[in-house]
């Protein structure tokens, strides 16, 4: 079964190629080349052979002529009309005009029968005269040339495709009248006005005039074999027709120029030569219409092949239908409750998503006044811890240097505890100073956020010895509350990763307001880390970093992976009231931004 559809496939492939399917489009293969040259190579050793026996006379058989002459009118004819046959589908102009010239050539072979002296009348029929039968001969052999000359010169017209034959009629009907004109206008040269013609035969011998009109008829053919030979690519069509020349230059030669009149061995040789000339391409069409209907043969027993299984799969197809409608009620009432509950269970599930939604936002609002409220107790603290606290210490500083200038300087065990004390009371100052600014730095609300901002990229380069870059633009940025506490916690987490995770020994912060729009940058180039991988149960650095850019309405995005380093960029939306008026875009014609190393 499977071999059969393959079969089918494949002659229906091969018939939709025109180049497989046309002498005139089919390429010759090696073996047909071989072939086509052992012919030509045959003819011309026949020649040879001949030739020394050219002119030995022989006795006369009249129904030679008539029997000869007919296979020529016959192959000739069929040949021409399948030619015709295939321009009708691939209207090339080459095709046409060989058409033509076998069309001439089985009119002007019946013109020279009819005409030959002594086969119907004395003189022949149609008017003839002693020397008709020898021009039409010429004529005969040197317009089939011209018409192959034709036929190669037209390489490349007609179209690559199959074409409908609805149309070819006219310039079959034109080819058909203007041979039909050629040959009766050939034959009434040969006969009406035979006296105008050169004297190239007396009686049944040959005239010496006759070598000149030959070797014109010779040169003739041995042109149109070089325009065959040179057209590329060569078809099957151009081998067989480089043969019919090859064969009829030794037409000529042995016929015309090496005998010595009629009925001699050159007489006979020459006409066998032209029967068998005429076969070639006769044979070659039918032998590709034979090949082409076996395929054809085969290509609808493929189909026949294909329809009958397509056939019985449609059956199985139809018992299956039926069963699968039979299923598919039975499954329809099941499904129709299944529905319904499924309905209930999706309206149950929107309704659960909407509380979840509704308890996100409000998680949410409580973050955020969480937030709030934790940014203010923190900056409580941070107040009470600097204005009081580290106040109170300082004086007790103070107080312990004008105790330390009063104790006896025979004292040393009580000089070196004041000086202990001196040096705690020292570092309790900073440690409470350092504890409010991490708190809440009393500059972001003394001096604003860009001052803040510039004081902790500042703190971060002394408290862990790595460089940092901050580019402010503009440089007099100022943000309102929310926005100022968010973006600094921002910077301050971001780097506080830095300094416990990155590795670096380089970060850059980089903020940006433009067309309504706050741009902040945090880059370094330590060690990265894996995005997708599972954070730590205790780890809500990026968790609480995103959650802050969110509650001002920003959104945060990271661009890491190990050993590149991290890229964090945050975008929040800003009015100018937000930006507390200063919200313009960056200074031009040259004036730099706030820049701090």
């Amino acid at each position: 079964m499977r071999s059969g559809q393959a079969i089918g496939g494949g002659e229906l492939r091969a018939l939709t190629d025109v180049s497989h399917l046309f002498l005139s489009t089919l390429p010759p293969d090696r073996r047909q080349r071989r072939l086509a040259a052992v012919m030509m190579v045959a003819s011309v050793a026949m020649l040879a052979a001949l030739a020394p026996f050219a002119r030995v006379q022989l006795p006369a058989v009249w129904a030679f002529i008539p029997v000869y002459e007919t296979a020529i009118i016959v192959i000739d004819l069929v040949t021409g009309w399948l030619l015709l046959s295939q321009f009708s589908i691939l209207r090339s102009r080459s095709l046409l005009l060989l058409a033509g010239g076998y069309l001439f050539s089985s009119l002007i072979a019946c013109a020279h029968m009819l005409s030959f002296p002594g086969l119907f009348a004395p003189s022949g029929l149609l008017g003839a005269h002693d020397q008709t039968t020898a021009w039409l001969y010429m004529f005969w052999h040197g317009a089939f040339p011209v018409a192959v000359m034709g036929y190669a010169s037209s390489r490349g017209e007609g179209g690559s495709r199959p074409a409908s034959v609805r149309g070819a009629a006219i310039p079959v009907v034109l080819c058909v009248v203007g041979v039909a004109v050629g040959a009766a206008a050939f034959i009434l040269l040969a006969t009406t006005w035979h006296d105008a013609l050169p004297r190239i035969m007396r009686g049944s011998t040959m005239a010496s005039g006759i070598f000149v009109v030959v070797g014109t008829v010779w040169a003739l053919n041995v042109a149109a074999l070089v325009a065959v030979w040179r057209r590329t690519p060569r078809s099957v069509l151009d081998l067989c027709v480089m043969i019919v020349l090859v064969a009829w230059l030794c037409d000529i030669a042995v016929s015309a120029v090496l005998n010595h009149g009629r009925f001699d061995l050159g007489f006979y040789a020459g006409r066998v030569y032209g029967s068998l000339a005429s076969t070639v391409v006769l044979f070659a069409l039918l032998f590709e219409n034979g090949k082409l209907y076996a395929k054809t043969v085969r290509a609808l027993e493929g189909e026949r092949f294909k329809h009958r299984l397509v056939q019985e799969k449609t059956d199985e197809l139809n018992e299956a239908n039926e069963q699968l409608e039979q299923r598919v009620m039975a499954r329809t009432a099941e499904l129709t409750a299944s529905n319904d509950e499924l309905r209930r269970e999706v309206e149950e599930r929107q309704r659960a998503q909407r509380d979840l939604a509704a308890s996100r936002e409000e998680l949410r609002e409580m973050s955020a006044i969480s937030a709030s409220a934790r940014e203010a107790e923190q900056r409580r603290i941070a107040r009470e811890l600097h204005d009081e606290l580290a106040q109170t210490l300082a004086t007790l500083r103070i107080d312990l240097e004008w105790l330390m200038e009063r104790v006896p300087q025979d004292d040393a065990a009580l000089a070196r505890k004041i000086a202990g004390m001196h040096g705690l009371l020292t570092d309790a100052v900073g440690s409470t100073r350092r504890i409010a600014a991490d708190l809440r730095p009393l500059m972001l609300d003394d001096l604003g956020f860009t001052a803040a901002t510039q004081w902790l990229v500042e703190n971060f380069e002394k408290r862990y010895r790595m460089g940092c870059t901050l580019h402010i633009e503009p440089a007099d940025l100022a943000l309102a509350e929310p926005y100022a506490t968010a973006v600094f916690r921002i910077v301050q987490e971001s780097l506080a990763n830095i300094a416990r995770h990155a590795q670096a020994s380089h970060a850059e912060v980089d903020l940006r307001y433009r067309d309504g729009t706050l741009a902040l940058t945090i880059r370094d180039d330590g060690v990265g880390f894996d995005p997708g991988s599972t954070r730590k149960p205790t780890s809500f650095g990026l968790v609480g970093l995103r959650e802050r850019a969110y509650l001002v309405g920003g959104t945060l995005r990271i661009d890491t992976s190990p050993g590149k380093g991290t890229h964090v960029e945050v975008h929040l939306p800003l009015s100018v009231d937000a930006t507390g008026g200063s919200g313009q875009p960056a200074p031009q014609n040259g004036t730099l931004p706030n820049t701090i190393r």
